[in-house]
């Protein structure tokens, strides 16, 4: 086989297997699953903050995220390296269930729960998540 080729296959190989292993990422940690009942179909308009820490299930997003609100909702993007499975979110305000303030041995954060998918635990760091509410407009106790 001439060297093009086995190079050109090694950049296909490589390239497939980032797709399966970010695709199934979204699938472990609940994004597909919010994905299904909470895609978001048009541009988001509202506050936006990039390159952010997000957790969500077992996994921490770190660094890669986009969060946005507005009056009606929570938005989250991933970097367009990290998309595959990973189709932008919005999460109408009506739609979470619980919104507190956790502390951890290793942070802070504010939790959400959806109505949907109430399994699913989106945690964003203290810092954000009070941007996010001041940026929604309202308010949660911290617990």
């Amino acid at each position: 086989m001439p060297d093009e080729a086995i190079v050109a296959v090694t950049i296909l190989g490589v390239a497939v297997w980032w797709v399966v292993l970010i695709w199934s990422v979204s699938w472990w940690t609940g994004w597909r699953t919010l994905a299904h009942h909470y895609h978001l179909a048009g541009p988001f308009h509202g506050h936006t903050h990039r390159f952010q820490h997000v957790s969500l299930g077992w996994s921490n997003y770190g660094g890669c995220v986009t969060v946005g609100s507005n009056a009606d909702g929570l938005y989250l993007a991933v970097m367009l390296p990290f998309r595959p499975g990973h189709r932008p979110l919005f999460i109408p305000w009506v739609e979470i269930k619980s919104a507190e303030f956790v502390r951890k041995w290793y942070g802070s954060w504010l939790e959400f729960r959806t109505a949907a998918a109430p399994w699913v635990r989106l945690r964003l760091t203290e810092r954000l998540g009070k941007r996010v509410a001041a940026d929604a407009n309202r308010a949660w106790s911290a617990a």
